[in-house]
């Protein structure tokens, strides 16, 4: 009998070890947080808390200089807004390089086909900016996601892209007055991958 219960209770921590949630891999995930000075920027209905769906997906939005609060490291740009202050010219040079690759402009460079789902939902908010959460991959032909495995690496982050339902991509944030929908849509929550994904979901093509 003491056996039994022994095993009992093994399992049940081995349970607990392995929630879904976390399957799959994690990121933390954040709404923006460094200064604006768009005014329309900062009045923002998203001031009060901010509940991000299980079924978030974010797409890859290309290098990142900072967390996943500030991942273009806006807190240091100068006032008119064109590089960067306080960082040494060859650490500026190399962030340009970067910066180009993400818009387009070298052309050997090739831009992960890369998305990812949270798998459960989270409150964020000004006091609790950041949260960890579960994350799957997310596959698509229509969307061009080939990336079943993506790597933890705090120098590349992915942007609120739309939510998944019944594994169909919804890419509409068209409700101002819902502040999940707003943050989103105004690129401001980000998210960086802090264990490795290696679990991935396949979207179905729209009917």
């Amino acid at each position: 009998m003491r056996l039994v219960i022994i095993l009992g209770v093994a399992c049940a921590a081995m349970t607990g070890l392995f929630h879904p949630a976390w399957a799959g891999g994690r990121i933390q995930i954040c709404l923006e947080q460094h200064t604006l000075d768009n005014s329309f920027i900062q009045d923002t209905p998203a001031r009060g808390p901010v509940l991000v769906p299980a079924g978030t997906a974010l797409n890859y939005a290309g290098h990142a200089f900072g967390p996943a609060s500030d991942p273009l490291d806006r807190a240091h740009a100068p006032p008119d807004g064109d590089g960067w202050r306080d960082i040494s010219a060859a650490e500026e040079t190399r962030r340009r390089q970067l910066q180009m690759e993400d818009i387009g402009g070298d052309t050997s460079y090739h831009r992960p086909q890369a998305a990812l789902m949270t798998t459960h939902a989270v409150t964020l908010s000004h006091a609790h900016p950041c949260a960890m959460v579960g994350a799957t991959a997310l596959l698509s032909d229509d969307w061009t996601w080939t990336m079943d495995t993506i790597p933890a690496r705090p120098d590349m982050y992915f942007q609120a892209y739309g939510t998944v339902h019944d594994d169909q991509l919804d890419p509409t944030f068209n409700n101002d007055a819902d502040p999940f929908q707003w943050t989103a849509a105004h690129g401001a929550l980000n998210a960086i991958v802090t264990q490795t994904i290696d679990q991935a979901l396949t979207l179905r093509s729209p009917d």
